[in-house]
C-alpha cells in the first residue's frame, strides 16, 4: 500500500534523491524545492536561483539530471504531479456507508484512519522492543521537531513521562541546541521530521550524534536528510490528506507509535 501511495509522486522522489545524491549545487536546489514544494508554481527561474544561491544554468542542469529539457518542463511536470496528488487524495476514500455523517467529515475520516493503518503496517515491533530497552536505559531522552513535529515530540512525552522515563523535549531552536551539547552515551535524542528535510532537526540530531548519544528519527522518509544523520529511523505513513502547513495530519501516526511504546514498556515492567 506504501508502495501505491508513492507511485504518483515520481519526480517528487527523484528531487528527494537529489538531496543526498546530486552534486552541492543540485542537493542545495532539491531541498529548496523539497522544502517548499507549493512553492514552485509561481516561482520563477531567476528567483529560483537566487533562493538556492545558484545560477540559472545550475537550474537548467538540475532540470536536466531529472530527465525534462528545461526548467518550464519541470515545473509543469512537478506542480502536476502535485495537483493529481491532492485530486487523489481527496476522492480516494470517499465512502457512503454512514449516511449520517456529511462526505466532507467521512472523506477525512478514512483518510485519517487509513493512515493510522498504513503506519502500523510499517512499524516492526521488533524495533520498538529495542526502542524501549533504550529508553528504559537512557539516563536523559530529549526530543525535538519543528512546527506540527514539535507537538508529536510533546505527544511522546506526555506519553512516556508517566511511565518513568526521564524525557524532555522543546520546539525551541536554540534551546534544542543546547540540549544537544550536553548528552552523551548515556543519553538518547529523538528527532522528528514529517518530511524529513528540516535543518534545525537534522542539526540536532548530528550535535547529539557527535555528543555520543543514539540518536533516532522519526519520519515518513527513508532516504532523507534526517535518517542520513541518525543510527536508526522509525518509519511512519505519509498517507492520507495532502501535507499542509498547520496540518496535524502525522499526529494520529504518532499517537499510535506512543501506545505501542507505552504498551510495551508496561509489558517489560510486567515480567
Amino acid at each position: 500500500m506504501e508502495n501505491a501511495d508513492r507511485s504518483s509522486t515520481l519526480v517528487r522522489d527523484a528531487v528527494y534523491d537529489l538531496v543526498k545524491s546530486g552534486p552541492s549545487s543540485q542537493s542545495r536546489i532539491a531541498h529548496f524545492i523539497a522544502q517548499n514544494p507549493e512553492l514552485l508554481g509561481d516561482i520563477s527561474i531567476s528567483k529560483l536561483a537566487r533562493q538556492t544561491n545558484s545560477g540559472e544554468a545550475s537550474i537548467v542542469r538540475f532540470c536536466r539530471t531529472l530527465g525534462f529539457s528545461g526548467f518550464r518542463e519541470f515545473r509543469m511536470a512537478f506542480t502536476g504531479e502535485i495537483e493529481r496528488d491532492k485530486a487523489r487524495r481527496l476522492t480516494q476514500y470517499l465512502t457512503s456507508e454512514d449516511t449520517h455523517v456529511r462526505p466532507e467529515i467521512a472523506n477525512l475520516s478514512a483518510a485519517l484512519q487509513h493512515s493510522v493503518a498504513a503506519s502500523a503496517r510499517l512499524l516492526d515491533y521488533a524495533q520498538i522492543e529495542r526502542l524501549t530497552e533504550r529508553l528504559q536505559s537512557a539516563t536523559r531522552v530529549e526530543a525535538f521537531g519543528m512546527g506540527v513535529s514539535a507537538i508529536c515530540a510533546e505527544l511522546l512525552l506526555h506519553r512516556l513521562i508517566w511511565l518513568g522515563i526521564p524525557m524532555h523535549s522543546t520546539g525551541t531552536v536554540n534551546i534544542a541546541r543546547g540540549l544537544a551539547h550536553g548528552l552523551d552515551a548515556s543519553a538518547f535524542a529523538i528527532g522528528i521530521s514529517y518530511e524529513g528535510m528540516s535543518e534545525e532537526t537534522v542539526a540536532f540530531l548530528k550535535t547529539a550524534r557527535d555528543r555520543g548519544a543514539h540518536t533516532l528519527a522519526i519520519t515518513t522518509r527513508d532516504k532523507s536528510a534526517v535518517s542520513e544523520v541518525a543510527h536508526e529511523v522509525l518509519l511512519l505513513s505519509s498517507a492520507g490528506p495532502w501535507p499542509e502547513p498547520g496540518s496535524a495530519r502525522l499526529m494520529p501516526s504518532m499517537a499510535l507509535l506512543s501506545e505501542c511504546i507505552a504498551e510495551c514498556l508496561k509489558g517489560h515492567k510486567n515480567t
